[in-house]
Parts: structure tokens; sequence; C-alpha cells
């Protein structure tokens, strides 16, 4: 299995769309709302926690997919609990260049969403690239529960120092 690279990006201009609304689409949709890209919900059921969090940036469409809504978005997430819609989502996402992350199945992902943890200005992302998902959660959580501390130590030291690590 290939080593997925850890790739930050901004995505704050780009579009999302996710198709379902069920428990792990619901985190993937928070998540990507914090970091203030445009996302695009379609689901023949739409869960009162996402609905609650609808804005300009986040379009709720409560109806089936249609191949025409990969259109004009830059990355796709196919969380339903449906296997076959799931990689008809993915068949139509690779006739059409776009990127695509199939929650039923890592072969079929083009990236990973991975276990994201943010303390202030620092974004930590944690993958096994698609091997261990219990794995990788386990590591976010650990990082999460010891990131206020270890952040908190790090401006102290380097408060202290200044030049202590600069960066060409």
């Amino acid at each position: 299995m290939a080593k997925y690279f850890p790739l930050f990006i901004d995505i704050s201009e780009k579009t999302f769309l996710v198709v379902g609304a069920g428990n792990i689409a619901v985190r993937r949709i928070l998540k990507l709302k914090e970091f203030g890209c445009k996302i695009i919900v379609v689901a023949k059921t739409i869960a009162a926690t996402i609905m609650d969090q609808q804005d300009d940036r986040l379009i709720l469409k409560e109806r089936a997919y249609d191949s025409m809504d990969v259109e004009d978005v830059d990355y796709v997430i196919a969380a339903t609990n449906n296997k076959e819609l799931n990689e008809k989502i993915v068949w139509d996402c690779n006739r059409a260049g776009i990127m695509v992350n199939d929650a039923s199945n890592y072969k079929n992902c083009d990236f990973y969403f991975p276990g994201i943890v943010t303390e202030e200005e620092m974004v930590i992302g944690v993958t096994s690239s698609g091997s261990n998902h219990r794995l990788a959660r386990r590591v976010a959580s650990e990082i999460r529960y010891n990131i206020k501390e270890v952040v908190t130590r790090c401006k102290k030291e380097l408060e202290e120092d200044p030049n202590a690590e600069k960066f060409d």
C-alpha cells in the first residue's frame, strides 16, 4: 500500500460536494466548514445537525444524487450507506477528473480525509494511508488530548529564545 503525502492546501475558495448526510458525512461536513470552503450536500434526508449549520457556504439539496452534481466542484466525498451509489459517484468523478473520497472503500479514494487536530494556528493531519482507521483515530485522539500543552510549551520556549529555531 502506498503512503499518502500530507499536502496542506488552502480550501477556502474550493467547493466540496458531499453526497450523503449520515454520521460520517456529518463529521466531514463539520470539519470542512471550519476551513471556510463552500460545501454542497446532496442527500435524500439531511440530519438536523447539518440543517442547523446551513449558511451561504453550506448549500443543502435534499434529494437523490444525480451525475450532474459533480459539475463545477473541486472535490467530492461519497459518504452514502450505499456502496453501489458510492462507486457510481467515484466513476462520475473519475470521468470528470475530480478528486474523490469514497468513505466506504479506501481503494476508491484519490485522497483521504485525515483525523484533524487544530490548536490555535496549528493544524495536524493524521492518516494511516487507509490501512487502519481505528489506529489513526486513536493517534489523533491522543494528539488532541496533548496538543494544548505542547503548543503552550513550544510557544514559551520560542519566546524565551526567539533565535532558537530559524528556518531559511
